[in-house]
């Protein structure tokens, strides 16, 4: 059990070492700087976030149910003094209701919190490793693009748009 949490911790520190070196490079004078992205599971499925749209990756939330809500509004939660309505995102992504989701992220555009499954970490790609989708079958109209990794092809969640659903829907 210690040897868990020991291997767990040095994967944390390398994640926060290389969250942190990002901000130390010097911009990229030629337009074709990296784009940051999150890395995350719904189900089966992986998908992939831009990190200029998150504005926080929690887990151990308290997540406070709201009496009478939609069944893909969780509840709400609390994030450094605002209070932010938290949302299934496998619900919102056309998934059927799975296990309970353990991470949240805190959209940029709107103080609104999407739950998720699996955070798998963090990567960055060149501009021209984004392709623009030419199947129908878009999750909702959420995820427009693809971006290669070194595993192929990940969907990209365009978390604007999903916030956009949500204001809409209310």
């Amino acid at each position: 059990m210690t040897e868990n949490v020991g291997v767990s911790y040095r994967w944390a520190e390398e994640l926060r070492h290389e969250f942190d070196l990002s901000f130390t490079q010097p911009p990229d004078e030629t337009g074709n700087a990296d784009i940051g992205f999150l890395a995350i599971g719904i189900g089966e499925i992986r998908y992939a976030l831009r990190l200029s749209e998150i504005a926080g990756l929690y887990t151990g939330k308290r997540i406070t149910p709201v009496p009478g809500a939609k069944p893909v509004l969780i509840g709400i939660a609390g994030f450094r003094g605002t209070v932010a309505p938290v949302y299934d995102f496998g619900r919102l992504m056309g998934h059927a209701a799975g296990k309970v989701p353990r991470y949240l992220v805190l959209a940029a555009a709107e103080p609104v919190a999407l739950a998720f499954d699996t955070f798998a970490g963090q990567f960055r790609a060149q501009p021209d490793a984004i392709r623009f989708r030419q199947d129908k079958d878009k999750a909702h109209g959420f995820t427009g693009e693809l971006v290669q990794t070194g595993d192929g092809f990940v969907s990209i969640i365009d978390l604007k748009a999903v916030v956009g659903a949500i204001a809409a829907d209310t």
